[in-house]
């Protein structure tokens, strides 16, 4: 503004003297020109300097322009420079991830190779360890060959708890959803620890919450494996006192049960400093505990990471030198309508317990006040037959209906006891089971009915199988009279991993390239009645499948020549191309890491077993798949069936070494009845089909009884947890082989009862299951005391 007027004012200045000068006088019109004039010299200078400073900021704009755009220059520099650097760091992190990737297969694959090249020799050495302890050595042999069986499967361990902890780091291990009974899995926990506990002369003891649902959904194999480890860890680090594993309800949900599990020890403690890195791989409480005790590290740390998995937590509280207390919680979904089971309950059952051993007593009142029994306990046979009669005679109290003695604690006085009892009428409804430890009880109580006798040392779960079996009015509930006699029997439980091969039958192929591993194999193969032939390849395999008919085939992966994938995959080709039924092809390889038995399936194949193999497992999946005939077996003989009782024979039953096409039938006075509506009584062995089997077999007729007497045990427990889950598909294998070894020995009671299971089961339509395997497992201790009088 102030230029403007500057310029304003030398225009008005410049035109002013022009004006002056015109128009007035000359002395006048000179002052004021000069003035005029002087004013216009002023707006010129103004003008100029107008014109100075516009340039000057044009300068300064230009010059401030330049700057800019070298800064945004130098931006676009530093940018582009920036973007260089993080594709740099980009092909940077892609090739560092390439690589860890390539590190992590080659970790993988260094991993299934060293499994495969570990479990090659161990499974030369397992089985036939294995086989070697039942070859009737002397003691101290036998004690060696324990010790080394021992060692081998430590060994083995070993490797399955680095295989693991790898699985774990490279997120590959998956859990499985399948129904679980807690307490058969918590039983088999504490069984399978309780000769590492008694060798120590530890108490092993295990506690169940009354109000804990035993059926859940989870994964068995993996809840057992934690629990096992820590049960192992106890053990190991207590040198006297007790173990105790507890199973506590903490809660629920709509859709799970929230369970707590405790492991109690009473063992040297775990040092406060210890505390943080204990669930670290590899790390022990310090560097003595590796030396005095043994062990890898790895065990919590694959616990924690498993019961992670679960959606769980896993903590610990310990005092030196007082003894540690392991805790685990996990959610566990709950069962289909919480599988209500259909056993009979023993709740509200009134039991009477005989016996003056401490921890027998400790145990049993335990566990009967966890089954809900109203016990009462008698340390004398006078005391017990006085709680007996005072129970009877007195309104306000309810009558005993069961008598539960220890022998060891009546040795003297079991005759004394059993004549009284049967003497008194008012205990004819008493039922009688005596605990056994190597003592026999007389034949005179045995003989007189409504006795049962089982070990002492028989498990929780299958004691309380078998009380609720005998307690429940078992005659009435099956059709018959309500005083119907339950015969002595013989409750004989072996651990089912001790379980030897039954006999099958069928012709199977062995593809396997190691003579070691091939020679095992055929050797378990015979011990199950299999015939064999064996090629060293895949190549070799199908050119003896194209000219023999195998009923199976067992397939080893790595082989030269020709792999197992690669046989199997062109042996399914060829039985498309023929429209052949399709050959059970089952994959033997030692390769264990995950992902293995989807590849061996993808391949073609129908079922996997993993090496080191064992007898049972070999033996459970070969009947999968290999279909067996019809058991055949002499018609048992009719027999007057004792009072309140039901004859019950197989309507036609094929007999042994009978004409092709033409078999002997023996017509019995009406066809098998569901059980449910029968109550089968007779001989438990048929005399004559055994004398027969005696006269074909020789010498090898004791040891077919061996077999099936540590083989059947196995069937049975799995029956039983089966039916606990009514789990139908399950119980068709070892209802199956029951029914066909025991129809082998001339056991056709037995063998008709496991038919009856294996038929309902297979068609979905088995009433009662548990009932149904209460009484198998009954006329199974039946048979197998009778045939334990041929060894």
């Amino acid at each position: 503004m102030l230029l403007l007027a500057l310029r304003a004012l030398a225009l008005l200045a410049l035109a002013g003297s022009i004006a002056v000068a015109q128009l007035l006088p000359k002395p006048l019109s000179a002052e004021w020109s000069y003035l005029a004039l002087a004013l216009a010299v002023l707006a010129l200078l103004a003008i100029l300097g107008d014109w100075y400073l516009g340039h000057r900021r044009m300068r300064a704009c230009i010059a401030g322009q330049q700057l800019a755009l070298a800064h945004e220059q130098q931006r676009t520099a530093d940018l582009t420079a920036q973007v260089q650097q993080h594709e740099r760091t980009q092909s940077d992190l892609v090739l560092a991830k390439r690589t860890a990737e390539a590190a992590v297969m080659a970790k993988g694959e260094f991993l299934a190779t060293m499994s495969h090249e570990i479990r090659t020799p161990l499974n030369g050495i397992i089985p036939m360890l294995d086989l070697l302890q039942g070859s009737g050595l002397r003691p101290d042999q036998t004690d060696l060959v324990a010790t080394a069986f021992g060692s081998a499967r430590q060994l083995l361990r070993i490797v399955d708890d680095i295989l693991d902890y790898s699985k774990l780091e490279a997120s590959k291990l998956e859990l499985e959803t399948v129904g679980v009974n807690l307490r058969e899995l918590l039983s088999l926990v504490i069984r399978l620890m309780e000769k590492s506990a008694e060798s120590k002369r530890l108490r092993l003891s295990l506690n169940i919450d009354p109000s804990l649902r035993l059926a859940v959904r989870g994964d068995p194999t993996r809840l057992r494996q934690v629990l096992s480890n820590l049960l192992s860890n106890a053990i190991k680090f207590t040198e006297r006192g007790a173990v105790t594993l507890s199973a506590i309800r903490k809660g629920e949900t709509r859709s799970h049960h929230l369970i707590r599990f405790e492991v109690r020890d009473t063992g040297i403690g775990i040092p406060a400093e210890a505390a943080d890195r204990l669930f670290q791989a590899f790390t022990q409480a310090d560097t003595s505990t590796t030396r005095l005790y043994g062990g890898t590290g790895l065990g919590l740390a694959i616990s924690q990471r498993i019961v992670r998995l679960m959606g769980g937590t896993i903590g610990f509280e310990s005092t030196q030198g007082k003894g540690t207390l392991f805790w685990v919680e996990v959610p566990l979904l709950k069962a289909v309508g919480d599988m209500v089971s259909a056993r009979v309950e023993l709740s509200d059952a009134h039991m009477l317990v005989l016996s003056n051993e401490p921890r027998l007593q400790q145990r049993l009142k335990f566990a009967l006040k966890n089954w809900g029994v109203n016990a009462a306990f008698a340390d004398t046979t006078q005391d017990a037959l006085v709680a007996l009669r005072d129970g009877v005679g007195k309104a306000s109290k309810k009558p005993f209906a069961l008598l539960l003695a220890d022998l060891a604690s009546i040795r003297t006085t079991v005759v004394a006891l059993h004549r009284n009892v049967r003497r008194s009428t008012d205990l004819d409804n008493l039922r009688i089971v005596y605990l056994r430890g190597n003592e026999s009880p007389p034949d005179e109580v045995v003989e007189a009915g409504r006795v049962l006798v089982l070990p002492r040392d028989t498990s929780d779960a299958e004691l309380r199988m078998a009380l609720s079996a005998f307690l429940a009015d078992e005659a009435r509930v099956l059709g018959a009279s309500d005083d119907a006699i339950v015969e002595a029997t013989e409750l004989v439980l072996s651990a089912p991993e001790s379980a030897v091969a039954s006999k099958l039958r069928g012709r199977v192929l062995l593809v396997e390239d190691n003579p070691v591993n091939r020679m095992v194999a055929q050797r378990l193969l015979d011990l199950m009645g299999l015939t064999c032939d064996a090629v060293e390849n895949g190549k070799l395999a199908i050119e003896r499948l194209v000219d023999h008919r195998y009923d199976a085939v067992l397939m080893d992966c790595q082989m030269p020549i020709m792999d197992g994938y690669g046989a199997t995959r062109l042996w399914r080709e060829h039985e498309e191309q023929l429209g052949a039924s399709r050959l059970p092809i089952i994959a033997m390889t030692a390769n264990a890491m995950a992902g293995d038995r989807q590849k061996c399936l993808d391949a073609g194949m129908d079922d996997y077993l993993p090496k080191p193999v064992t007898r049972e497992q070999m033996r459970v999946t070969l009947a999968r798949w290999i279909t067996q005939p019809a058991a055949p077996a002499i018609a048992p003989a009719i027999v007057s069936p004792p009072a309140h009782s039901v004859a019950v024979q197989s309507a036609r039953q094929p007999v042994v070494n009978a004409p092709p096409g033409k078999p002997r039938t023996s017509e019995a006075p009406g066809a098998m009845q569901p059980l449910s509506n029968q109550f089968i009584r007779g001989p438990a062995i048929d005399r004559e089909v055994t004398e027969e089997l005696r006269d074909v077999m020789g010498d090898d007729f004791r040891s077919l009884v061996k077999v099936f007497l540590e083989d059947a045990p196995g069937h049975l427990a799995q029956l039983e947890a089966a039916a606990l889950g009514a789990d139908l598909a399950a119980m068709t294998g070892p209802a199956h082989s029951l029914k066909s070894a025991s129809a082998n020995l001339g056991a056709t009671m037995l063998s008709d009862l496991a038919r009856t299971i294996e038929s309902g089961a297979r068609k979905g339509q088995l009433a009662a299951p548990e009932l149904r395997v209460a009484r198998l497992a009954q006329e199974l201790y039946r048979a197998s005391d009778e045939l334990r009088r041929f060894l």
